[in-house]
């Protein structure tokens, strides 16, 4: 299956570099702090909604990471190793046929993620996750 991701993201123009595994570490460490926990300011969309959302993203510097069982705040079961995580670079593209693989796409900012897994579908998602930061939690971390 991964391979025949790659193949679908070369033949659309997109390019995947793995990132080192420290550096893959620390994204996973952020992206897990920002969009695992509950947060009034993280606000979904499911589905095909979601997908649209993404397909009208126009971010360019993207961060693709593969998710494992290690994040416990999401239903994944497949993957028992460490997350991994590459630079995305190329177009938006539909990635819904791939959410086997479970994976969050997002912008180096972590402004908003979509997130890809094996409940796609039958359970709601894919999920598209933006912060939006409300009067009274911009209050909160002000000095």
């Amino acid at each position: 299956m991964l391979d025949d991701f790659h193949r679908y993201l070369v033949d659309h123009g997109v390019t995947l570099t793995e990132l080192p595994r420290k550096e893959s570490f620390a994204i996973t460490k952020r992206w897990t702090s920002v969009f695992a926990v509950e947060s009034d300011d993280l606000h979904e969309t499911q589905g095909l909604k979601a997908i649209d959302k993404w397909l009208k993203t126009t971010d360019d510097q993207l961060i693709l990471l593969f998710l494992s069982s290690r994040i416990t705040a999401f239903p994944i079961s497949e993957n028992g190793g460490p997350c991994t995580a590459h630079r995305y670079t190329g177009r938006i593209i539909d990635l819904s046929a791939y959410n086997q693989l479970e994976f969050a796409v997002f912008p180096e900012t972590y402004e908003w993620t979509l997130i890809h897994t094996h409940e796609d579908g039958a359970f709601g998602g894919p999920y598209f996750i933006r912060i939006e930061r409300t009067p009274s939690t911009r209050d909160r971390t002000m000095p």
